[in-house]
């Protein structure tokens, strides 16, 4: 798993910054940056002889003299006047060329001088200056251009056969530094901050790797390299792309590892650094699993509230104990639960993997109510939610007349049904009521929690209802409540259909009939109506059959409200019965 260190670039690669070129034909003057190629050594140009040597600069700010292993110029030579010679040529150090300087007055010498070594045989080739002393000499004296003069040396340089010609801007000063391989990757982590040495699980979602990388040697380039392999091959490694990234910890180098498809399986994962010359050594091994198997829909029990229960137990606001368990998925480590299987927002986590959890859980409604629960695994895939159907004790009690009936004994009263209702099998076995203040009396619950009572009969108007709910203790477990309703005495309407009640009909000047009964016959004296077109009370007599009938012709088309009631004997009046017909245009 991993390979030899690659050659690498130099670590310091100056071109020039200072070209200068003395000529003996003009020796007061100086050629600064000439173009094309460079002359060196003896030269005809036009008829004349010239000698020429050459100077370069290099800014060499930057190098750290006590990591400086070799510095070599490096130049392409073209060729000779007459390439059957020998290539002669030297290079030395020298002090500061400036404008002052020529063929007459040279820089000084600031260094030993130096004969290139060829790169390859041949006439023209790759030469290079090692010129390591002289740029530790310049560096020891906090220079900061080091400078370099190139020429034919000694008597060689008046013949015109070791005339030479460098290539025209191929000019490098390449630095090594002395390297100390990278130290071992640190702080490996999946996400950026989850410890990559306890096992992550993750299930489709690609993930990214990181480890901090340093180097014993400042300044140097690196790189990491991170590689995954099945846990049950070892040697089948894939390599991934990376990146370098710096923050608060120093340099970093992170990845994303591509899950989409591979197996479910454990794997490990490490990194490595390279700082263009050489490895770190490996990284220990991190491991993750692919786990895309969903977990089984988690057991839910409660003694406080047991699921579906043949009577309602508990009460609003009481806790109650619910215990979640895996239900034989060893991975889970968490149980989501809420009263929605869309809004699973609590969380509890599991005592151990595929362990279980024990929650305090209060119920906010009476009746049934369900507990929706749902498992999540360390690769965070949920499970199938679990509906836990419970039933919520209530007390309450609820009453309302459902309905009302003359007194069969004819008088001006009527019998009332009275409803009761509570939860089924919540422990009431009884009703207890008194109606207008008066005795108390039972009426037992039913099965379904629902009971119908008969009243006496009660004379027509507001009356009041007093009623609780008593186990068989005769205990209530809430106050009485007391409640108003009314017996009514309105009369009964019908149409001979000319005009239907509530409906449209007839005419202008059609006339149609409405029989008015009375809720009771006793004590009727007549019947009043008026109408929102004429609002004057209008008396109208019971014929022999206790009813009255009421005959009425519109003289406009369009919607009429009615109302009717019954004047007893006594001056007394029942209640209004109301109704709308709508006469055809």
């Amino acid at each position: 798993m991993g390979t030899s260190a690659e050659a690498a670039e130099p670590h310091f690669s100056f071109t020039p910054s200072f070209i200068a070129l003395t000529d003996s034909a003009t020796p007061g003057t100086t050629t600064f940056y000439p173009n094309g190629w460079l002359p060196l050594g003896a030269h005809v140009v036009d008829g004349a002889t010239h000698k020429t040597r050459v100077y370069f600069g290099f800014d060499i700010g930057g190098v750290p003299r006590a990591r400086l292993r070799s510095a070599q110029l490096r130049v392409i030579d073209m060729g000779a006047t007459d390439c059957s010679k020998p290539r002669a040529l030297e290079g030395r150090p020298v002090a500061d060329f400036t404008t002052a300087n020529s063929w007459n007055r040279p820089p000084a010498s600031a260094g030993s001088t130096v004969t290139p070594v060829a790169e390859a045989p041949g006439c023209e080739a790759v030469i290079n200056f090692d010129l390591t002393a002289g740029l530790d000499k310049a560096l020891q004296r906090q220079q900061r251009r080091l400078y370099v003069e190139i020429k034919v040396p000694g008597g060689k340089e008046n013949e015109l056969a070791y005339g030479r010609y460098l290539d025209q801007n191929n000019f490098h000063l390449n630095v090594e530094l002395t390297n100390t391989a990278p130290r071992t990757p640190t702080k490996l982590t999946y996400d950026g901050d989850t410890d990559c040495f306890a096992a992550t699980y993750y299930a489709g979602t690609d993930f990214t790797v990181r480890a901090d990388q340093s180097d014993p040697d400042a300044g140097d380039a690196l790189r990491t390299e991170i590689e995954y392999w099945p846990l049950s091959d070892p040697a089948a490694t894939t390599p991934i792309q990376t990146f370098q990234g710096s923050g608060g910890d120093g340099v970093f180098g992170f990845g994303t590892i591509q899950i989409g498809g591979l197996a479910e399986a454990a794997y490990g994962w490490h990194a490595r650094t390279y700082d263009q010359r050489a490895y770190s050594a490996w990284s220990a091994a991190c491991t993750f699993v692919v786990d895309r198997t969903v977990p089984n829909t988690p057991g839910v029990s409660s003694t406080d509230y047991p699921e579906n229960p043949p009577a309602p137990t508990g009460e609003v606001g009481h806790p109650g104990t619910f215990t979640f368990t895996a239900n034989g998925s060893d991975d889970v480590v968490e149980f989501l639960y809420g009263t929605s299987p869309f809004s699973l927002f609590q969380r509890v986590a599991a005592d151990h993997p595929g362990g279980s959890a024990t929650v305090q859980w209060t119920p906010r409604a009476t009746g049934v109510q369900t507990l929706y629960v749902a498992s999540l695994d360390r690769a965070h895939l949920r499970s199938p939610a679990r509906a836990y159907k419970i039933n919520v004790r209530s007390y309450g009690v609820n009453a309302y007349p459902t309905g009302q009936a003359p007194d069969p004994a004819g008088t001006r009263a009527a019998v009332v049904t009275m409803h009761f209702e509570t939860q089924a099998g919540n422990g009431l076995t009884r009703f207890a009521y008194s109606i207008d203040g008066g005795a108390q009396q039972f009426a037992p619950v039913g099965a379904d929690g629902v009971t119908d009572v008969q009243t006496a009969p009660l004379g027509f108007g507001e009356h009041t209802l007093t009623y609780a709910g008593q186990d068989s203790a005769g205990t209530s477990h809430y106050d009485p409540i007391t409640t108003t309703f009314y017996v009514l005495d309105a009369p009964a309407i019908t149409s001979d259909g000319v005009y239907p009640i509530d409906g449209t009909g007839g005419g202008v000047g059609v006339e149609g009939v409405f029989t008015v009964t009375p809720y009771v016959a006793a004590d009727v004296q007549d019947v009043q109506y008026f109408t929102t077109s004429d609002s004057n009370h209008r008396t109208v007599t019971v014929d022999a059959d206790g009813k009255a009938r009421v005959h009425w012709t519109p003289t406009e088309p369009g919607w009429t409200y009615f109302w009717f009631a019954v004047r007893y004997t006594d001056g007394t009046v029942s209640s209004w019965q109301s109704f709308a017909v709508t006469v055809n245009g």
